[in-house]
């Protein structure tokens, strides 16, 4: 089985990863924090780390995904942006693979945008103007969905704390998203990890989504209102998951 090395383990994209595929590799964590005034520290305790344990393959699931306009552009650029970077540089003294992610949002060029997507746009920046003498798989993502996520920033979190917990929380319904299926994702970089190609650089599929039927469905649990949603499977599973964590919350 393939060593892989999981960076951003307490990402809910990652525990799904490792909830699904934990038989199928070998799984290893780097839980130390990055800071790139530690650049040079950090890069050597995970050099020998990834030699030590012969890591083949490196998904970096670590970022900050705050969109917000108030945010905290120095933490969003150490996570978004010089952690890939310094990731790039390890890959390649390691000749190891290297999965990293951005976002369809720096893509859209019709709002103000915020240090989220401009964090993004500059790793896509630095990928597209360097060579990279290793096997690179980046993946263009919009919004994910999908069991494990409780950060109640986020749409689905929020969602389905409404719909399931006691204690309520405010969340936006009048609006239409585009998401991905946590697990479907998942799929696609499990199917990459034995793809042979040098760069990979993939569009991930991501479905439009009305926020306020998906609510009002699982409030009042019309059946015959499945048909209006893609991919309705993976949201009732996303819904029983939340269903089942609040029920263990206050048993």
């Amino acid at each position: 089985m393939k060593n892989i090395l999981i960076i951003g383990q307490k990402s809910f994209i990652a525990k799904n990863f490792i909830e699904d595929y934990s038989q199928k590799f070998n799984l290893f964590y780097f839980e130390k924090r990055f800071e790139n005034k530690n650049k040079k520290k950090f890069i050597n305790i995970l050099d020998k780390f990834i030699k030590k344990k012969k890591i083949k393959i490196v998904l970096n699931f670590a970022a900050n995904n705050d969109n917000s306009y108030s945010s905290n552009y120095k933490d969003i650029l150490e996570s978004n942006f010089y952690l890939p970077a310094s990731l790039l540089e390890l890959s390649e003294r390691n000749a190891v693979t290297l999965f990293l992610f951005l976002s369809k949002d720096m893509e859209n060029n019709n709002k103000i945008k915020n240090f989220y997507s401009i964090s993004k746009e500059m790793l896509h920046v630095l990928i597209k103007n360097k060579k990279h003498d290793f096997k690179l798989r980046v993946l263009n993502i919009d919004s994910i969905f999908g069991p494990h996520d409780t950060n109640y920033k986020r749409i689905f979190p929020s969602l389905f704390n409404n719909l399931y917990n006691k204690q309520k929380v405010k969340v936006k319904l009048k609006q239409i998203k585009r998401f991905s299926y946590v697990k479907d994702l998942n799929k696609i970089i499990f199917k990459l990890t034995f793809n042979k190609k040098k760069f990979i650089y993939k569009d991930v599929k991501s479905d439009q989504l009305n926020i306020k039927d998906i609510y009002s469905h699982f409030k009042i649990k019309k059946n015959n209102t499945t048909k209006k949603f893609i991919n309705y499977d993976a949201l009732l599973l996303t819904a029983k998951w939340y269903k089942k964590y609040y029920g263990k919350k206050q048993s």
